[in-house]
């Protein structure tokens, strides 16, 4: 039955997070292995497919930026991939390291040069590239354009007492969700990926205070707008209410922020504060996850359905079918994904299923698979050695999922 009630969704999403950093949570790696005619991949990955990073247990967490990557095994933060702008926090780049001074890490997101970290306490920290002459400021939220080789504290949080919720990196810009609620931005401005109004680029985190004076919610009017999570695309950005409303601003020259032709005039069409995606509400669509590709988004409604737009295909919110060989666990979606020109779902059982650009180098169906696989398509649960699937992510040229040995499927 494809209606799935939102009570239940968030019942599946709270066990499989709870299963994340058991003792028996294990890593797998894959991605572009090379690049295309136009593109040279910076630190490729080691293979497209899924491959098990051995001797690490305990995975909370796990992040991908376009070319380094990183995960959290028992409170410990580790790293690998380029390090040409500092953004690994250590020196060793032929494998997985630890960070040095994040004993007790909780969430990390990457950008294209820069990282940041949310500790147990709350706290966040980031380092890598400060910024340029020619290329802007970096996104460290440190006061100065300074490079930073090791993890800093961003101290503007903790003199204002403020605690980090969850930390989102775009390839030049990191936007906070605090635990009070409150989003702030820093890094490069143009095209208004900061959501304050303006293009000005930001040294120091700055308050995006758009839902502090506007109400413009459809499912919920007059009721303030409590932000639950966020994300971050290349150059733009979003928000979700936990009443179910997606909030998008930034860049929108590949139609990523889903507002409709009438948003998108050329390559410079842009949103400098963040705008409601009415269409979903204006249906009845309750979105309850949603995550930001290079140029896309993918969202889940409460009932089940998937959407998605972006990358020069749709300008609005487009239904994504279901396989056309009937599968009964792609109708218990709890978690989305997506990278650069491709997406994923991952259902309560543990199965995953992608789609999109086989050049990606993500999608982990197999040499011979389409160049273009137009529709959800099971991952072969062999390629994972039948283990449970509790979490994957991903980005330019580059993905991690979380497994759990100890439980087996089919």
């Amino acid at each position: 039955m494809r209606r799935f009630v939102a009570n239940g969704l968030h019942a599946l999403q709270s066990r499989a997070l709870q299963t994340r950093g058991c003792a028996a949570t294990r890593l797998w790696r894959w991605g572009a292995t090379e690049g295309g005619l136009l593109a040279q991949v910076e630190a490729p990955e080691i293979s497209t497919e899924p491959t098990l990073v051995e001797d690490v247990k305990g995975i909370s967490a796990a992040a991908c930026g376009s070319s380094h990557s990183a995960f959290v095994s028992n409170g410990r933060l580790y790293t690998y991939g380029s390090n040409k702008n500092s953004q690994l926090g250590h020196d060793e780049t032929d494998a997985p390291s630890m960070v040095e001074g994040l004993e007790k890490a909780r969430q990390v997101a990457l950008g294209a040069f820069h990282s940041a970290c949310v500790a147990e306490d709350g706290s966040l920290w980031t380092w890598g590239w400060g910024g340029g002459f020619f290329h802007g400021v970096g996104a460290l939220g440190l006061g100065n354009t300074q490079t930073c080789e090791r993890p800093t504290e961003v101290e503007h949080f903790r003199r204002e007492n403020m605690k980090i919720r969850m930390v989102t990196c775009g390839a030049q810009h990191t936007v906070v969700l605090t635990d009070d609620g409150n989003l702030f931005a820093t890094g490069k401005g143009d095209f208004g990926r900061l959501g304050r109004g303006d293009t000005n680029d930001e040294v120091d985190f700055h308050v995006i205070d758009y839902f502090d004076h506007t109400d413009d919610s459809i499912l919920q009017p007059g009721d303030p707008a409590r932000i639950c999570k966020i994300g971050c695309g290349e150059n733009f950005s979003a928000a979700m209410s936990e009443q179910g409303e997606l909030w998008v601003w930034g860049r929108n020259d590949y139609g990523q922020l889903g507002l409709g032709e009438e948003a998108m005039g050329d390559m410079y069409s842009a949103e400098r504060f963040p705008r409601l995606v009415r269409s979903l509400p204006l249906e009845g669509h309750k979105v309850v996850d949603f995550a930001c590709g290079e140029h896309h988004v993918i969202c889940l409604t409460a009932d089940g359905y998937l959407y998605e737009w972006g990358d020069r295909s749709w300008l609005e919110p487009h239904r994504v079918l279901p396989p056309q060989v009937e599968d009964e666990d792609f109708h218990t979606i709890v978690k989305v994904a997506a990278g650069d020109k491709c997406s994923f779902a991952l259902t309560a059982s543990g199965k995953l299923f992608s789609w999109g650009s086989k050049s990606s180098g993500c999608l982990a169906l197999g040499p011979e698979s389409p160049k273009n696989v137009v529709e959800p398509s099971p991952v072969n649960p062999e390629v994972f050695k039948h283990q449970k699937i509790v979490d994957i992510v991903a980005s330019k040229y580059r993905c991690l999922a979380i497994s759990d040995e100890s439980q087996y499927v089919s």
